[in-house]
Order: C-alpha cells, then sequence, then structure tokens
C-alpha cells in the first residue's frame, strides 16, 4: 500500500515538473498577537485549483512539507506546485492547534495563523487520551484526531460541535494527543485521520490513562467511468459506505457514517482511491454535476475486506439521464431574487444537484438516474409551507411541470 501511495505522489510530481513551483510564507502569532517561534507548520492536505482531485487530498507530493517559525514568527515553505491550493496544520507545544484552509501561494503570503493558549486539564475525567499508532505498533505522529461526540453518566451522548469540546487534536512524536471537554465525561467518540491511513472511527473513556488506537493502510478501490464504451476524463467519482449509519446512545457506532470519499478521473477514465476503511461495503458513483451534461450513471457496488486488499469495482458506464423541469413561485407573487438556488439529493448515495432558479422562477435538473430524490430550496427570506423541509419526488421518466411553492418565513 505505501509503494501505490509512493507511486501516486511521484506522479504527481512528474506531471508538475513543468510548472515553475512558489513559495509559501506567513506568520504565526497567539491571541495577543505576540509571533511565536519554533512552531510546526506542515501541509496537511491540497487539492486542485481547477477540476477534480485524482489523488486523495494528503496524497498529493507537497502534502507532508513542514518548517518551523523563527523568532518573528515566519515561516517558509518552497518548491510548491502553483496549480494547487493547500490547507495548513500549525502546531506548538502549550496551544490549541490550528488550521488554515486554502492557502493559495501563487496569490501572496498565506497571512497570520493565530493559536491560543491551552490549559492545562487537571480533572482526569474531562479529557480523553490515546495513543496513535501503526499497524507495526509505530506512533503516528500529526495524525489529526478530531472528537465526534461525548458519552456522560447513564449512557447519554451527545454529537457535534459542542460547547467547551475541543475541535482537534494532533499527535506528537509519541502518537499521543488529549481532547478536552469544559466538565466530567465518561468518553468520547473520536474520527482519526493520519496520512497514507484510513481513517477510523473510535469510542475511548476520559481518564488519566491512554487508549491505544491502531490505524492501518487501508485498501484500494479503483474502477473506470465509461460513456458509450469510450473513457471519460476530468469527471468526479464518489465513493460512501451503502449503510451509513450514524451514532447513539452511549457512544455507540451503526452502520459506518465515514464522509464521502471523492476523486478524480484520469485521461483514461480510470481512477484509484487509496486508504479506504474496510469490512465495508460501498457504492461508488459518478457524481451528479459532474457528469450530468453526458447523461446518468448508477452506482456500482463493491466490498473491502481486509487491509491490503486491492478492489476493482469495474466499470461505472453513462446511460441517458432524466429531466426534471419545474417552476418555483413564491406566495406573495414576489419575483424570485438573483441566484437563489434548488438543490436535489438522491435517497441511495451521498450525491446532489444545485442549479440556479430564474427571475421566472424555471429551473432544469439533466442527467438524473431513476430513483427517488428529495428537493429544497434556497430562496432568501421564504420556506416551505408549514414544518416541510423538503419535498421527495420519484423519478423513472422525463418531468416538465414539477411546481415548488414557497411563502414568506416567519421575520426573527
Amino acid at each position: 500500500m505505501r509503494t501505490r501511495l509512493l507511486i501516486a505522489c511521484l506522479t504527481s510530481a512528474v506531471l508538475s515538473l513543468a510548472a515553475e513551483r512558489v513559495t509559501l510564507t506567513g506568520k504565526v502569532t497567539d491571541n495577543l498577537g505576540k509571533p511565536l517561534d519554533d512552531t510546526t507548520v506542515m501541509i496537511y492536505h491540497a487539492g486542485v485549483k481547477k477540476g477534480y482531485n485524482i489523488y486523495c487530498p494528503s496524497c498529493y507530493v507537497d502534502c507532508g512539507k513542514r518548517t518551523v517559525t523563527d523568532r518573528a514568527g515566519a515561516f517558509t515553505i518552497s518548491g510548491l506546485d502553483p496549480d494547487l491550493w493547500f490547507e495548513l496544520l500549525v502546531v506548538r507545544d502549550g496551544y490549541a492547534p490550528a488550521f488554515v484552509k486554502k492557502v493559495d501561494p501563487s496569490q501572496g503570503p498565506a497571512g497570520t495563523a493565530t493559536l491560543a493558549p491551552r490549559s492545562p486539564v487537571d480533572e482526569p475525567a474531562r479529557a480523553a487520551r490515546g495513543t496513535v499508532l501503526d499497524s507495526h505498533g509505530q506512533p503516528v505522529r500529526a495524525a489529526v484526531v478530531e472528537p465526534v461526540g461525548v458519552g456522560f453518566e447513564g449512557g447519554r451522548s451527545a454529537y457535534g460541535t459542542l460547547e467547551g469540546l475541543e475541535p482537534v487534536a494532533v499527535t506528537n512524536a509519541k502518537g499521543e494527543f488529549e481532547l478536552a471537554y469544559r466538565s466530567k465525561a465518561t468518553g468520547m467518540m473520536v474520527q482519526v485521520e493520519a496520512r497514507g491511513m484510513a481513517p477510523k472511527i473510535i469510542s475511548i473513556p476520559t481518564g488519566a490513562d491512554r487508549t491505544k488506537i491502531t490505524v492501518a493502510d487501508g485498501a484500494v478501490v479503483r474502477g473506470r467511468l465509461l460513456n458509450g464504451g469510450k473513457p471519460v476524463s476530468g469527471a468526479e467519482v464518489g465513493l460512501i459506505a451503502k449503510e451509513r449509519g450514524g451514532y447513539g446512545g452511549a457512544l455507540r457506532v451503526f452502520g459506518n457514517p465515514y464522509p464521502e470519499i471523492r476523486i478524480g478521473t484520469q485521461p483514461d477514465g480510470t481512477f484509484v482511491i487509496l486508504n479506504v476503511p474496510v469490512n465495508v461495503d460501498w457504492y461508488v458513483y459518478g457524481k451528479m454535476e459532474s457528469i450530468a451534461s453526458l447523461g446518468a450513471a448508477d452506482p456500482v457496488e463493491c466490498k473491502t475486506a481486509r487491509d491490503g486488499d486491492d478492489v476493482n469495482a469495474g466499470d461505472i458506464r453513462i446511460h441517458a439521464g432524466h429531466r426534471l423541469r419545474g417552476r418555483v413561485s413564491l406566495s406573495d407573487g414576489a419575483p424570485i431574487a438573483n441566484n437563489m438556488r434548488i438543490s436535489i439529493e438522491t435517497d441511495r448515495i451521498w450525491d446532489t444537484q444545485t442549479v440556479i432558479i430564474g427571475r421566472d422562477g424555471r429551473f432544469e435538473f439533466t442527467g438524473l438516474p431513476a430513483g427517488n430524490f428529495k428537493l429544497w430550496t434556497s430562496v432568501r427570506g421564504y420556506q416551505m409551507p408549514g414544518q416541510q423541509r423538503e419535498i421527495e419526488v420519484a423519478v423513472d421518466r422525463d418531468i416538465n411541470d414539477f411546481a415548488v411553492r414557497l411563502e414568506p418565513a416567519p421575520k426573527r
């Protein structure tokens, strides 16, 4: 698996040799504006400015490059691909780590990243502690650990963004991390992401002891996108678990609530997705907004059984899709403002289309596969009647007269 990852990164490097490399600069301070020296700044993720990523966000050759700030808090990372944007991870002992999103060094300095001091945790039951190890038992440095939820006495659980819960932790050279909550808890559900490894979701207890968390390479899923038997390049493919699941009481996981993975197709229509979690059944599919002009594609099923598996999902074939035309009307007779949107989502997979509603209220979706969908609108100042948030619609043919009526939203 590591060999395949290296090949992908080397390929990325070769493709970008012809382009002039760029330099990324910036500064790191504390929350009072004082420069922070000896702070690690690392390129965590990257992505293409145009089109779709053909590698996972951490697989580009520039990912993993790092430096430390000088006495003035300044940092420099040279030799970067000008066709990419970058996400930075900033880490210093005694401070909460921070991300800097979508930096484009060709447009100038990254600006200033601000780190807030992190208070020591004096109550063991307020924090979850762990050590992230690879499959050989070696510590994994710079793994990102994000809390998904917190557990409490009596089996209660709370999920999502919680006040007083640290949003992220990063492992040190020993693979250790600590995540704190504002009050006592029995445990935390966390998602661990390490470069070159499959993500892992796990529940760990709070307390003074550290829980060992082992991450592995995961599996490879590959395939090909075809239209009329010919390869489709520069399109986007999605991967989502068939049983997406979620979280329940007592920090229990049901199903496989991993986020969708997206990847672009190569010139020959092929795609390769690395570090896929194992023992999971998946749907692989052409993203609607990417292939709508060509038609529709039904999802293909595959399974990753064990680490190291190389799964060929086969061909995803584009066929003629259906059209859904309609009109949004406002109950008070007002015209639709500019740039209002309507979206449609499939019920089986994690896929949507969003289009602009015309001033006359008309809209059109194309390239829809047969199936059940949900519609929702983003029209400023208006909502669907009553408590309705979305409209369900079954598509098995072209629909040309679908009506959506909105009413003024209550003023707040």
